[in-house]
């Protein structure tokens, strides 16, 4: 059993290792100047990395790809993104993608 004091040092050490790979970045780069190639890129960092999140959370259910009109993520992904070109609303958007999904998982 860990005394307070134990867990207090792994608490404070935690929060230093996951402040360092965060606050280093920021303190690195204001020192480099980078090309317009490289800055370029990493404007499309975030979305690679949503993307990424949200189409394996789409397709991937379980441990296989799923394509079918039986996956409900993804069918109601493709209402919502209906709504979203027809309307260009996020916040339509978003209360379509929670309706819909409610009512696949709940009543279908």
């Amino acid at each position: 059993m860990m005394s307070t004091t134990e867990i207090m040092y792994c608490i404070l050490g935690m929060c230093i290792v996951s402040y360092i790979p965060r606050a280093l970045p920021p303190f690195i780069l204001a020192r480099v100047s980078l090309s317009p190639v490289v800055e370029r890129w990493l404007r499309y960092v975030p979305t690679s990395i949503f993307g990424a999140l949200v189409f394996s959370e789409i397709f991937i259910n379980g441990d296989h790809l799923n394509l079918s009109l039986n996956n409900i993520n993804l069918l109601a992904s493709l209402i919502v993104l209906v709504v979203s070109l027809k309307t260009k609303s996020l916040a339509k958007s978003i209360v379509t993608g929670i309706l819909v999904y409610w009512i696949l998982t709940n009543f279908i």
